[in-house]
């Protein structure tokens, strides 16, 4: 696959499918097609791509962003008899924010979380709304990357400083003040900004690092709100290691996944 940050997490799933299913998986960012001998998936648009697939039976070429696509391409491969579960608790087994199980949670086939919470919310005609400060717009692209956003996502706000979180979100001074921008009273108060542009939401605000820490609050703390139009928003704070990218996606994978779970709690 050529470099492109909103394709490579559902490059990272289909090699963990195909690690789940007993097979050796290679992945790489090329700016041109290798010549390889077994089973090889070309993510993206290379300009030599017809030459290399017409080179070999073996060799795919797939939208990496079309999710359906490259599930069935996986299941025929790779075939799973039983499919894990994506557990957004904050785990890091397989993705970062995922944890893969087998009890509970989102069925693989049905993940990334942005185009499982993009197809239930157009499903049952709702509008999003993100207000983000450390992933900094990041949730809110991982949606718009995908077709058919623009029926579902109406605003995504990024207040990464105090001032534009009181401004554009109406989080109070005092609140900000008291508990500090990472906390769970701030990220409710900036829940409550964004339902006012759509009829779900959620919110961000941590540390991602690699400074920043204050005591009680590592690098790695995120606190995380979620929630519906008309109804208590609900909030919780997080700890997810690693980098600072992998801290940021972790954080927006949670969210996405609280705001599914929450639909499909209905």
């Amino acid at each position: 696959m050529p470099w492109r940050p909103a394709q490579l997490p559902h490059a990272q799933r289909l090699a963990g499918w195909g690690e789940q299913a007993g097979w050796r998986v290679r992945l790489e960012i090329v700016q041109r097609l290798p010549e390889v001998s077994g089973l090889a998936l070309a993510l993206g648009d290379f300009p030599e791509y017809r030459r290399w697939q017409d080179g070999s039976p073996h060799r795919h070429v797939l939208d990496p962003l079309d999710w359906p696509t490259l599930a069935r391409w996986a299941q025929e491969h790779w075939p799973l008899s039983t499919m894990p579960l994506s557990d957004f608790g904050g785990g890091t087994r397989r993705l970062p924010g995922e944890d893969w199980r087998q009890d509970r949670g989102l069925a693989l086939d049905l993940a990334p979380p942005e185009w499982a919470l993009l197809q239930q919310a157009h499903s049952r005609g709702l509008t999003l709304a993100t207000a983000e400060s450390c992933t900094a717009g990041g949730v809110a692209a991982r949606v718009a990357a995908l077709p058919g956003s623009s029926a579902v996502l109406q605003a995504g706000l990024v207040t990464y400083a105090n001032p534009a979180k009181e401004s554009l979100l109406g989080v109070q001074t005092q609140t900000l003040e008291r508990y500090g921008a990472v906390s769970e009273a701030v990220v409710l108060e900036m829940l409550a900004g964004a339902l006012r542009y759509g009829d779900l939401a959620l919110a961000i605000s941590g540390i991602a690092g690699p400074g920043g820490a204050v005591p009680g609050k590592p690098i790695g703390t995120v606190c995380i709100a979620w929630g519906r139009r008309g109804e208590p928003g609900q909030a919780a704070v997080y700890h997810f290691p690693g980098d600072r990218w992998a801290v940021q996606y972790a954080a927006g994978s949670v969210a996405l996944g609280n705001l599914i779970a929450l639909l499909m709690s209905r």
